[in-house]
């Protein structure tokens, strides 16, 4: 694969992962929004702070491991990973299917940067650190920033 070929590569498993876990977040703020819009039409006491509801970041958890783990390496985390506790509006990769600019560097042969540009609300730019293992390419951290701050704020895969 040559460098333009391996550039398109790492750009699209960047974007592939924003994608999919915007999806889903997008679908599980959905379902909670509309339970609660539920809850509170049911029940417009204080029996509303008391209702059992569904448990969202569980849910949540189990739909976005697979992809966690297709596209992320396996390190230890001791926040993030696969056990989510929280989701929300705007989704954690705002605007990453649809880069205004995009740019690799790589840094040896076995670690890039994935430098992707939007065009939001919030001007979001991200910056993910990959690494190949086993001959496979892997997320394994990012940072973001917003409104064109030139401080970069370190996330949590």
């Amino acid at each position: 694969m040559d460098n333009q070929e391996l550039n398109k590569h790492l750009v699209d498993i960047v974007q592939k992962y924003g994608s999919k876990w915007n999806v889903i977040e997008d679908r599980i703020y959905e379902q909670f929004t509309q339970e609660e819009a539920e809850l509170r039409e049911k029940y417009t006491g204080d029996e509303y702070h008391y209702v059992t509801r569904t448990d969202w970041h569980e849910e949540f958890s189990g739909l976005i491991s697979p992809i966690f783990i297709e596209y992320c390496t396996d390190k230890k985390r001791v926040y993030g990973g696969t056990s989510r506790q929280s989701f929300g509006f705007p989704v954690k990769f705002n605007g990453i299917e649809h880069a205004i600019e995009t740019n690799v560097e790589l840094k040896n042969r076995n670690r890039a940067e994935v430098y992707i540009k939007t065009e939001t609300n919030f001007d979001d730019e991200y910056l993910f650190v990959l690494l190949r293992k086993a001959d496979k390419w892997k997320i394994d951290n990012y940072k973001n920033r917003r409104y064109g701050n030139e401080k970069w704020n370190t996330c949590i895969l």
